[in-house]
């Protein structure tokens, strides 16, 4: 079974429009301190004032040696993942991505 390794990165309303390099940057610092990981941003529902990450917990086949008919499934995700990811990017955007 595949460990998850897929975010779905939910941006709040402020972060689209004018403020596309403010996104970049978080996305950035995100890739940066979590090299194991890719994220994929989406802008949030108008008015929507955080951040959320959504796990990508599984994958239809079509890789080699897959059923392209078969859904497969990631191992359940250690439960502190998005807390902490959604940490960081509160984290980041309160200091100014003032990242390592």
């Amino acid at each position: 079974m595949r460990e998850v390794s897929k975010f779905v990165v939910v941006f709040p309303s402020r972060f689209w429009g004018d403020h596309s390099s403010r996104r970049n940057d978080l996305m950035a610092a995100l890739k940066r301190e979590y090299p194991q990981y890719t994220f994929d941003p989406v802008a949030g529902r108008p008015f929507e004032e955080d951040f959320s990450v959504i796990p990508v917990v599984g994958k239809v086949g079509g890789g080699q040696g897959e059923d392209p008919d078969q859904v497969y499934l990631c191992k359940p995700l250690d439960p502190r993942v998005i807390p902490d990811l959604l940490a960081k990017l509160r984290s980041y955007e309160r200091s100014g991505l003032v990242v390592n």
